[in-house]
């Protein structure tokens, strides 16, 4: 007999399908993916929400506040509420049109799911209700005017008494958030509370600062660390009392949360294509915090820009609460920061020099320090990694106090907001996370001629890839095929069904669509019967975003691709191809013997940064000249500083300053201390394996079986 609890609530909010959402344009209905651009007058600005998809919006966040699974009903043990941070156990809401609210559309869901409740504008009660009722929904659809704080505890106790009425009940609710601006806090931190039998109503109101939101989300993170970590050891009652206040400060220092991170604003150079300069003055800058933003069920009649906060609020609350972890959201990018970014990339087109990329970061920073909040900067130290609602790559910011960029003090994924419908749908329509934990196979896909020099080279460095993961793993496989046409690529995705697709190929811009070279033509899409769930862009400028083009990367994201990762700027082919050799490597040791790296972002983010000494080493021939020059313990400089001079001396956020420190002490004891670090200036090198960014839900993609992620966390172990 199956358990309740191995299906998740199902929760759907329909509203009324206009020109371009509605099944008519597209037989897929949920989640459909919407190539035209809807006109500025049927969308938000500047942002792009559809203002039929924006009166989904009170229910959405109504849903926020019912159990996102079963065992929410339940007194669950702490260690569980800990190891839930790794999981991931996102609330399933369904947005569909009302016309797709049928059998056809929601069948698979239905077999996954247990259909819960439809929450619906009033003036489609009538029709989600009888749509519900033929479905199977488990309680009666509810209109927006009855959504409060009552409605919310008769919900809870109804689903508990439909499911699993046998169980005892947690006794108290999470009472409706009035703030959105400060939800993706204080939500996740009273769903902990009411697990923790703490007070749940919202704490902070109108006028309190974010400052004490974040505090009291910090505390409670810190209270369960504390309280899991004397579990896990095993402390009795008396023990745990005694210690509790010595091991609240030790977890205080080191804790690690997800942290999941809204950054608005669109690139200067878009809106110019996209919106008339009328739309655009309407536009401005927003602030982090904004007292008025507060819910309600008409909140999606405010100004544009309001209905945008709530929509791009809504998705990183539903993200901290999935992840338990902490959000922020942030003040809108400034315009002059994709201006330098956009001149950043365009400078990587040209023979470029290191000083002149070291100018225009820090021309970027100083256009981003608006968004240096205390909290900003507490929460960054204190997450395992960053989920960043932005179309402005974060990750190649210093955080003030740094001397590297963002995504080298830890893992940063991207979810693109633009347009806002399309990330609002891809945020809801959350696959499963995966495992790769058996096996993995990886298909490269060579899209450049062999007579291009570029082609050559990169089945050169993918012959050595074969060469040098085979001997270390036997479950990694790596398939090399030739798909100088888009249906080879088609017909070799189908037959080899690849977990990891690389696509080695030329960027290419067409207007302001960055787009991948297959055969002849441009491509921005792959019509694949099964897109594999990772795709790695083995090719130019696939990703950029200071003028903020429309990029193959997103774009595969919404083809189903549950992870692509991308570069900004034209890469050196041969550089590339080692980066991709040691993802591939260090996947395989991974593979074989588990344990360093939880999923394929924690070892991307291990490639990327420790890939600093090569963006040093190869940064001029003279550099490269010396780097194979013999130490004074007979070894190549490179081999020694891996094999032994770097081993616990370089830190994370001065990646660069550190390799640059232990490599000078080597090049002292030779006697070429001052002429090295002269080379490090003049030329220079370029922090090239910096300007990659991954998109999508590579924290989902795990290199361990779920099963024993949880085992591992349970106490006794």
């Amino acid at each position: 007999m199956s358990s309740p609890f191995e299906k998740p609530p199902l929760y759907v909010v329909p509203f009324t399908p206009g020109a371009v959402e509605g099944r008519a344009q597209d037989q897929s209905a949920y989640a459909p993916v919407l190539f035209e651009r809807p006109e500025a007058v049927e969308s938000t600005v500047p942002h792009g929400l559809a203002k039929t998809v924006a009166t989904a919006l009170p229910g959405l966040w109504y849903c926020l506040h019912l159990p996102a699974a079963l065992s929410d009903l339940i007194d669950v043990d702490i260690w569980m509420l800990k190891a839930a941070q790794n999981l991931r156990l996102e609330h399933n809401i369904l947005l569909v049109p009302i016309d797709c609210f049928d059998e056809d559309v929601l069948g698979r869901h239905l077999q996954c799911h247990h259909p819960v409740v439809t929450i619906c504008p009033d003036e489609l009660l009538d029709e989600a209700r009888h749509r519900a009722s033929t479905l199977g929904f488990a309680l009666p659809t509810t209109p927006y005017s009855q959504l409060s704080d009552a409605t919310l505890t008769a919900q809870w106790k109804a689903i508990h008494e439909h499911f699993i009425p046998d169980l005892p009940r947690l006794t108290g609710e999470v009472p409706l958030t009035h703030r959105l601006d400060l939800a993706p806090l204080t939500l996740p931190h009273r769903r902990l509370a009411r697990q923790m039998g703490w007070p749940t109503a919202e704490s902070v109101v109108q006028g309190t600062s974010a400052s004490e939101a974040f505090a009291q989300a910090l505390r409670g993170q810190t209270f369960l660390a504390a309280l899991t970590r004397l579990e896990r050891e095993g402390a009795s009652h008396d023990e745990a009392d005694r210690r509790f206040r010595q091991t609240f400060e030790e977890e205080a220092t080191r804790l690690r949360v997800p942290v999941a991170l809204a950054l608005p604003g669109t690139a200067p150079a878009y809106a110019r294509i996209a919106y008339d300069s009328e739309l655009r003055r309407r536009t401005g800058p927003q602030p982090a915090v904004n007292p008025n933003d507060t819910w309600s069920v008409m909140l999606h009649e405010r100004p544009d820009h309001m209905v945008e906060r709530a929509a791009i609020e809504f998705a990183v609350t539903h993200q901290s609460v999935a992840s338990s972890g902490l959000g922020l959201m942030l003040p809108t990018m400034p315009p002059d920061a994709f201006i330098t970014l956009a001149e950043l990339e365009r400078h990587f087109h040209t023979p470029h020099s290191s000083a002149a990329v070291r100018r225009l970061l820090t021309r970027l920073n100083d256009a981003a320090q608006p968004l240096w909040s205390k909290e900003l900067k507490a929460a960054i130290q204190r997450a395992s990694y960053l989920t960043v609602f932005s179309d402005f790559p974060l990750g190649l910011l210093t955080m003030p106090g740094d001397s590297a960029p963002l995504c080298a003090r830890l893992p940063v994924t991207y979810r693109p907001l633009q347009p806002l419908t399309r990330m609002v749908q891809q945020q809801l329509s959350a696959p499963p996370a995966i495992s790769l934990d058996c096996s993995i196979k990886v298909l490269v896909a060579e899209c450049i001629p062999v007579s291009d020099p570029v082609g050559r080279m990169s089945r050169q460095g993918w012959d050595i890839a074969r060469e040098t993961v085979a001997p270390d793993s036997a479950t990694l496989t790596i398939i090399q095929a030739e798909t100088l046409t888009l249906e080879a690529l088609q017909q070799s995705v189908a037959e080899h069904r690849p977990d990891i697709l690389i696509i080695s190929a030329h960027g290419t811009m067409v207007g302001n669509m960055a787009a991948l070279v297959i055969g002849d033509a441009p491509h921005l899409d792959f019509g694949l019967d099964h897109m594999p769930p990772v795709v790695i862009l083995s090719a130019c400028h696939v990703a950029p975003r200071g003028s903020g083009a429309v990029a193959i990367t997103d774009l595969l994201l919404r083809e189903g691709a549950l992870a692509v990762l991308g570069t900004q700027v034209p890469v050196d082919v041969r550089r590339n191809a080692m980066l991709m050799v040691r993802f591939m490597v260090y996947l395989a040791k991974e593979n074989t013997k588990p344990g360093q790296f939880s999923t394929i972002l924690d070892v991307w983010h291990h490639v990327q940064t420790s890939n600093a000494i090569s963006d040093i080493i190869d940064g001029s021939p003279s550099l490269r000249t010396w780097g194979t020059s013999t130490t004074i313990n007979g070894r190549p400089v490179l081999v020694e500083f891996m094999s032994s001079r770097a081993a616990g001396r370089i830190r994370p956020p001065h990646v660069y300053e550190d390799t640059e420190r232990v490599l000078g002490e080597i090049a002292d004891e030779q006697g070429q201390g001052d002429r090295v670090r002269n080379w490090f200036r003049r030329p220079g090198y370029v922090p090239e394996s910096l300007f990659y960014i991954f998109a999508g839900r590579p924290d989902l993609i795990h290199l361990t079986p779920l099963e024993l992620l949880t085992e591992q966390a349970r106490p006794g172990r």
